[in-house]
């Protein structure tokens, strides 16, 4: 399937690059689930109840449901009107999706700190339950501006062995990114989100 450069919102050299700041982009702060359709056109947007974490159940818009390379969910700002997006994600092996310098599924640990210009500290927060979280500080690198300025993207890092290295207690890991405790855990990127600021409609 062609994919024609969208007439909403302000127009994006690349199709597949989301920004943080929702300003610009195929998925942009003022999309709406009419856009999506007229642009991917309607078998390819599916609108269903998912568990978000924690037993919250939210209205989600699939992309690409069937497609693992192309599948993206959006929950929306007005849920009711599926408009305004609040938070999209991808997670899986590899994803057209991207922010920017080409961040997605499978860029790794030691690519991320290429791009950033300079190590990061990272640190895995896990208690058992859904409310996982992971810690990225980017210590004024390149991708601080890019991944915590206005809107936020959201990293989940995984080790490519399957071997359980997990540390007992609620902190399974933390260091930085050119220690060789972490680099030996060959990490790499499985899931990633885009958080957008609020934006009013001009």
């Amino acid at each position: 399937m062609a994919i024609s450069v969208p007439a909403f919102g302000q127009t994006a050299a690349d199709t597949w690059l989301i920004l943080a700041s929702g300003e610009q982009g195929s998925i942009n702060v003022h999309t709406t689930r009419e856009d999506l359709v007229r642009v991917y056109g309607a078998a390819n947007v599916v609108d269903q109840d998912a568990d978000v974490g924690d037993g919250e159940i939210e209205p989600v818009t699939f992309l690409f449901p069937q497609d693992p390379e192309r599948r993206i969910e959006i929950l929306w700002k007005d849920p009711g009107r599926r408009a305004d997006p609040r938070e999209v994600g991808i997670r899986g092996k590899k994803s057209r999706w991207h922010g920017v310098h080409g961040v997605s599924l499978g860029t790794t640990l030691i690519q991320l700190q290429q791009i950033n210009s300079r190590p990061f500290r990272l640190e895995l927060l896990n208690d058992g339950t859904d409310m996982r979280n992971e810690l990225i500080s980017w210590h004024g690198g390149s991708l601080e501006n890019e991944f915590q300025g206005e809107g936020r993207v959201i990293l989940w890092l995984v080790g490519s062995s399957t071997k359980d290295t997990r540390q007992t207690g609620p902190q399974d890991f933390a260091g930085e990114s050119d220690e060789p405790a972490m680099r030996a855990r060959d990490l790499h990127i499985s899931e990633m989100s885009w958080v957008f600021p609020w934006k009013e409609h001009p």
